[in-house]
């Protein structure tokens, strides 16, 4: 998020440990601002820049601040489940007059749900803070919706990520097809109940190398990922718990997990040479989100 302003103060403690590169985000370009540990986004490093659009691009496939607003508005998540749509979103602080450029307005940090996308909606508790994480967003979201979290990662759909992937449009329906969010954050219920996501990193997998993997993933239209998977590099780099859990990513995706030709390549740099020269890895949910 390079096109906003910087902030004079930082107001978390430096005590506080900070999501790393390697820390999957739902919004990257609060990195330095989200808690490592709770994955939580503080409403004042939310809000301070909520008014401000920075760049916008016009039909490049690059989404935006102005497509994702929703008038004065600035939207964290948007969740659809079972008929009502749940928001987390920066407002304008009430009282401000009229007439004052958006850019000026202080904002705070409001959730709300509707019966529908273009439906008036009611405000609930306000938040202290914008989940930032798979697992913090799925925290958030059980005692909202009131479900268990197998009904949650199955019926529940992220159209703040569809958003993100159409410039803003919103879908056609509040169960838009590969949105579950199930799909979106790679979860899953483990044998105990409890969320699994592969975003985080799988055991005994190398950090760096599962980044560029999640990133290659998430790129529209790839389609090597499987020649990959199915390789001796991807036996020899990631080990076989490592592999298994490649598939089962691609698997969730809906991607080919298997390839009858996966070549003689000797490493997944030789698959993906584009990684050869990244020196700054940078792990996000989806591939859209840079601007917002």
């Amino acid at each position: 998020m390079s096109a906003l302003p910087e902030e004079a103060a930082n107001n978390i403690p430096e005590t506080e440990s900070k999501a790393t590169p390697h820390t999957a985000l739902l919004l990257p370009g609060f990195r330095r601002e989200t808690l490592l540990k709770s994955g939580l986004l503080p409403a004042p490093k939310a809000v301070h820049t909520a008014g401000y659009d920075g760049t916008t691009y016009s039909n490049l496939g690059t989404t935006c601040r102005a497509h994702m607003r929703l008038a004065d508005e600035l939207p964290f998540y948007e969740v659809a489940f079972r008929g009502k749509v749940y928001r987390l979103l920066a407002r304008p602080v009430a009282g401000q007059g009229d007439g004052a450029a958006r850019e000026d307005l202080k904002f705070e940090l409001a959730r709300a749900w509707a019966p529908g996308l273009r439906a008036d909606g009611w405000l609930l508790a306000a938040p202290d803070a914008v989940p930032n994480t798979p697992r913090a967003l799925i925290d958030e979201l059980l005692p909202l919706l009131d479900a268990s979290l197998e009904d949650v990662l199955e019926h529940a759909y992220s159209l703040f990520h569809y958003r993100l992937d159409h410039e803003g449009i919103f879908p056609l329906s509040l169960e838009p097809q590969g949105y579950a969010l199930r799909e979106v954050l790679l979860a899953e219920v483990d044998a105990d109940g409890t969320l699994s996501t592969l975003y985080e990193t799988p055991k005994g997998t190398n950090v760096e190398l599962w980044t560029m993997v999640l990133e290659v993933l998430d790129l529209p239209g790839e389609t090597s990922l499987a020649d990959y998977a199915s390789s001796s590099a991807a036996a020899r780099e990631l080990g076989e718990s490592g592999v298994a859990a490649l598939r089962r990513a691609m698997q969730i995706r809906g991607k080919r997990t298997h390839s009858a030709n996966p070549g003689n390549k000797s490493s997944f740099f030789d698959f993906f040479p584009r990684f050869k020269e990244k020196s700054n890895l940078a792990r996000e949910v989806g591939c859209r989100a840079t601007f917002i």
